[in-house]
């Protein structure tokens, strides 16, 4: 990860180099967290390393959507609202294109979606992601490092190069009422999100799965072990990750620490 330097009032300041800066949230039984609501990126990503991979629900500081964001956790919200969804629009892969990970020429199909919505299922996934966004509380920041050379490995054909993001992580515990409500959206939907899978899953399925993380190795491995289960430990960490603090409050506020390559 490379670094330049400032001066500031006299002052030499170090600031680092990162591709982006990422919000997504954790999102748990309260009475048994292990359990946790997750997603999986499918066979339609540009990505060949992210396929079938886990990954947080939550998206990146980019794209016209992310200009009134204020701050990490505004970009949370809105990502939470515009992914969980019924609605199964053509995907855009506008996002992608602006972080350096898609071409123009790539496309993402719907996800199917078989079963249609009531007015009540509709009340509910609002209902949950109202309580999600009052309910979250910070856990940390990460910078995750992906070299090229893993990206290769997955993808002989890869032309795209390494990249760091700055993941600022949210955790949100449901009650018992919120999460049987969100285990029967998934199971009568199977799918809850427009932009990758969505399941339900536990930590021993991870590890007896051998199941991978997309780039959040290290907070998922952190998260259960925070929440007392030493066992998480087995969880491998496939690419560089460290442990940077507490999100901050506003982008200003990182600006003034990092460059930030791919931003609005």
């Amino acid at each position: 990860m490379a670094a330049i330097r400032l001066h500031i009032h006299s002052r030499e300041v170090a600031v680092e180099k990162i591709t982006n800066i990422s919000s997504v949230g954790i999102i748990y039984r309260g009475e048994s967290p292990d359990e946790i609501f997750i997603e999986v990126k499918d066979d339609e990503h540009p990505i060949v390393y992210a396929r079938r991979k886990l990954c947080f629900i939550g998206g990146n500081w980019i794209g016209e959507g992310a200009k009134s964001d204020r701050g990490p956790l505004d970009t949370f919200k809105r990502e939470l609202r515009e992914e969980l969804s019924f609605d199964r629009p053509i995907r855009s892969s506008v996002e992608l294109r602006l972080l350096g990970m898609a071409t123009g020429t790539e496309e993402f199909k719907p996800s199917p979606q078989s079963t249609q919505p009531t007015e009540l299922d509709r009340h509910q996934l609002e209902n949950l992601k109202l309580v999600i966004c009052r309910g979250i509380a910070p856990f940390g920041t990460f910078l995750n490092t992906v070299p090229k050379k893993v990206l290769d490995a997955a993808d002989p054909e890869n032309k795209r190069e390494g990249f760091t993001t700055l993941a600022c992580y949210w955790v949100c515990a449901l009650d018992e009422v919120r999460w049987r409500s969100l285990c029967l959206l998934q199971k009568k939907f199977g799918n809850l999100s427009n932009e990758s899978l969505t399941l339900i899953t536990t930590l021993h399925e991870i590890i007896e799965s051998g199941t991978r993380m997309y780039g959040h190795d290290l907070a998922l491995k952190n998260f259960f072990i925070a929440m007392g289960f030493p066992e998480a430990r087995k969880i491998v960490n496939y690419i560089e990750c460290e442990e940077v603090g507490t999100a901050l409050a506003t982008y200003e506020d990182y600006l003034e620490r990092y460059e930030v390559v791919k931003r609005p």
